[in-house]
């Protein structure tokens, strides 16, 4: 298949994807934050509390699609499974056999002859379709972004990055505080009054998003350029 060709239809498909999400980032804020919409005060604290919760289901979601894309580009390049690189294999053998994260093996001698006939049938074929299944964790942290990114062979972000840099929060501090805030609002604890969602605080993560999702389109298509998931770019 042209690479090319593939590049586009990823690029295409994803972009799609960050149009549609900063679209409803907008519209959530133009509901909740602007006179267009009338609501009482109450509501209008309940909302904006709430609205943090939305950002971040934003968020999860792209990352899930996102990967899923890129995953797809993968298995229509047909690599044979072995060529791609370790990290890549180790995700997909994970995610055929739970076996191996569950140390030691079987107990049981029937589940284990079983677990071998499966393992051969595995090693036995040249193709594999790369599984879909990403484990955001429920909590898309610095450090989840980047061990999935690692995990495809993408670059990881670096803690100080564009303007998450002194004397700004950097780009860990930011996200951190992101998910602090929206743990604390899914599961139900009080923000202190300093913590008070408002436009300016909502506006300041859409904006962490916005950046996130750009910066991870270009690390996939570099990675797809560069080829960065085959093993014979670490040999």
């Amino acid at each position: 298949m042209n690479l090319l060709i593939t590049m586009d239809n990823f690029d295409k498909a994803l972009q799609e994807d960050i149009d549609e999400r900063l679209e409803a980032l907008r519209e959530i804020e133009r509901a909740i934050f602007t006179s267009q919409y009338s609501i009482s005060s109450k509501h209008q604290e309940i909302f904006s509390t709430h609205s943090i919760s939305i950002i971040y289901s934003v968020w999860e979601g792209f990352i899930q699609k996102s990967f899923n894309l890129y995953i797809d580009q993968l298995n229509n390049i047909n690599v044979e499974f072995y060529d791609f690189c370790d990290s890549i294999i180790i995700h997909h053998m994970e995610n055929s056999f739970k076996q191996f994260k569950q140390y030691p093996n079987p107990k049981k001698y029937g589940q284990k002859i079983k677990f071998f006939k499966d393992l051969y049938t595995f090693h036995s074929n040249q193709y594999h379709h790369i599984s879909r299944i990403v484990d955001t964790e429920s909590n898309v942290s610095f450090k989840v972004l980047n061990h999935l990114l690692k995990t495809f062979s993408l670059q990881p972000f670096p803690e100080h990055w564009r303007q998450y840099r002194h004397p700004n929060p950097n780009l860990k501090e930011s996200m951190d505080l992101f998910l602090y805030l929206r743990n604390t609002v899914a599961h139900g604890g009080d923000l202190k009054s300093e913590e008070k969602i408002n436009q300016d605080v909502y506006s300041r993560f859409k904006l962490l998003v916005v950046d996130l999702m750009y910066e991870m389109k270009l690390k996939m298509l570099d990675g797809l350029t560069e080829e960065t998931f085959l093993r014979s770019k670490y040999n």
